[in-house]
């Protein structure tokens, strides 16, 4: 699955491992993430891309305003970050 900007994706190492982040915008082999929790939208963590998987979730929502040039809100990573825990613990 591709990582583009409003992807969610998985931290796979480092001291965040495990964690949801919001794709803020990719540059090189880098990807600018964001929880809107320890992580705010003005203040990405600068990671490399291999230390990412993708979810295959977009929020489309999110993934408009960056298009856009707009950056999202703390509060919209947060509630898109919950839907999709949501809409994944609905499934099991």
């Amino acid at each position: 699955m591709d990582i583009d900007a409003g992807s969610l994706v998985y931290s796979i190492a480092g001291r965040d491992k495990g964690g949801v982040f919001v794709v803020m915008h990719l540059e090189g082999i880098y990807g600018y993430l964001a929880d809107g929790k320890t992580r705010k939208a003005d203040t990405p963590k600068k990671k490399k891309l291999k230390h990412m998987k993708s979810i295959g979730y977009t929020a489309s929502a999110l993934q408009n305003k960056i298009a856009l040039g707009e950056r999202p809100t703390n509060s919209e990573i947060r509630r898109a970050i919950a839907a999709y825990h949501e809409e994944n613990n609905q499934s099991s």
